[in-house]
């Protein structure tokens, strides 16, 4: 987590959630660094994970 991350702020205003989604692979070059690997395969889930969220916010504001 970075320490100039604003997110901590905002999340103080607005209902908010923090995912961090991992796309390395062991062994692999850190983030930031110009021979950093991202795994691809793993963007299933962080959408699969913003559908999800997006349709239970839809399903909670249709019962309003």
């Amino acid at each position: 987590m970075s320490g100039s991350e604003d997110f901590s702020y905002i999340s103080q205003e607005v209902p908010s959630a923090f995912v961090v989604l991992g796309t390395g692979k062991e062994g692999a070059a850190p983030v930031h660094n110009p021979r950093m690997f991202q795994n691809e395969d793993i963007f299933k889930y962080g959408a699969a994970l913003h559908a999800n969220v997006a349709m239970g916010w839809l399903h909670s504001q249709s019962k309003n």
